[in-house]
């Protein structure tokens, strides 16, 4: 196989009749259009091909490779995050229960800065996105939790971790999210309620400790980053469609609470989550239960949850401290204004401190 490409400019015809002449034998590229084409946390791109030989593939795909800026494309390669979300379309996507956008290759080097994905445009199959920002209801929310449940069901506490999965590994702790926070808590501290600094500064000195809380728990395999901008609904899956997931970088093996907590907290409004977070965490042990999963210790995933709380919150926070150059600034400070109440509901800060002292 020839070099992987860094960059649009090098997704030549001959490449991409190679690339896709492994699952698709005999396709043959003539030319290739960019039609967009972006860059931040990694690079994307929507492209058209113009094909000599065509045995049924589509005209456009979308294409996830490394991002430009060399400081961002080393700290990708640093933590993983191209070359595991390759892997995961590569080896997992098309075995699990939930809804993932079509794979037509997908690959990366073994240093991980060159990495590749053909994704299906979803678009052209009418997927919606932003939906629970636009589209909003209850209904979509417990679509969400149900998809986790079937996902955490399929992989709890699997065999499968020591085994074909074993690249499957906890959530990294890595020294620069410590830096971040600070420099969040440090840039944005006095515009924010008392809860943001008093939770930054409490992981910034207790770090370390705290992702060893995260990664309590009966193992699964979690997405790790599910958010509105993550997630978008596709028509096709199932009998009336189905909500899908995208951006599978992240994905890691730990407590179902890591997906639970962080769309609960940083997606549904705080007013449904208030009124009702007892019964939307009730709809997503049940569906556990029906998918497989017996004596749930509900007690101790409730804790973990106002853990879990905490992850996304220091995940927000880190990409508030980057500016706009992870995602537009707004979004992150509409997501911050959310995570702070969300914090303050859960009395996260307490929990994280309690478990600290047993």
């Amino acid at each position: 196989m020839s070099e992987l490409p860094i960059s649009v400019a090098e997704i030549t015809p001959a490449w991409l009749s190679e690339a896709l002449s492994n699952r698709f034998p005999g396709v043959s590229v003539a030319s290739v259009d960019v039609q967009d084409a972006h860059t931040g946390t990694t690079g994307r791109a929507l492209i058209k091909l113009h094909y000599t030989v065509n045995p049924g593939l589509p005209e456009q795909l979308f294409v996830k490779l490394p991002p430009a800026d060399k400081q961002q494309r080393a700290f990708v390669a640093e933590v993983g995050m191209g070359k595991r979300e390759a892997r995961f379309y590569r080896e997992l996507a098309d075995s699990i229960p939930v809804a993932t956008p079509r794979c037509f290759f997908a690959d990366s080097n073994a240093a991980g800065d060159r990495y590749i994905m053909l994704l299906e445009n979803l678009q052209a199959r009418a997927c919606s996105f932003r939906n629970a920002s636009e589209h909003y209801s209850l209904d979509y929310v417990r679509a969400v939790l149900a998809a986790f449940a079937r996902q955490h069901a399929m992989f709890w506490n699997s065999p499968r971790f020591s085994a074909d999965l074993a690249w499957v590994q906890p959530p990294q702790f890595h020294p620069i999210g410590p830096q971040l926070v600070k420099r969040a808590v440090d840039q944005y501290g006095a515009s924010m309620p008392a809860v943001f600094s008093q939770l930054g500064r409490f992981y910034v000195d207790q770090a370390a400790r705290i992702h060893g809380l995260w990664e309590q728990g009966e193992p699964t395999l979690v997405h790790g980053d599910i958010h509105d901008g993550n997630l978008y609904f596709d028509p096709d899956f199932g009998v009336a469609g189905g909500p899908g997931f995208l951006d599978w970088a992240l994905l890691s093996r730990t407590s179902c609470m890591r997906d639970v907590a962080y769309f609960l907290s940083g997606t549904v409004t705080p007013e449904d989550r208030r009124n009702h977070l007892d019964d939307l965490l009730e709809f997503y042990f049940s569906a556990l239960e029906a998918a497989g999963v017996s004596a749930l210790d509900r007690p101790a995933l409730l804790h973990q949850y106002r853990w879990h709380v905490a992850y996304v919150w220091v995940a927000a926070a880190t990409t508030l401290a980057m500016g706009s150059e992870w995602q537009p600034i707004k979004y992150v400070s509409r997501t911050m204004d959310r995570l702070n109440q969300a914090i303050a509901d859960s009395d996260c800060i307490s929990a994280l401190q309690v478990s600290g002292r047993t």
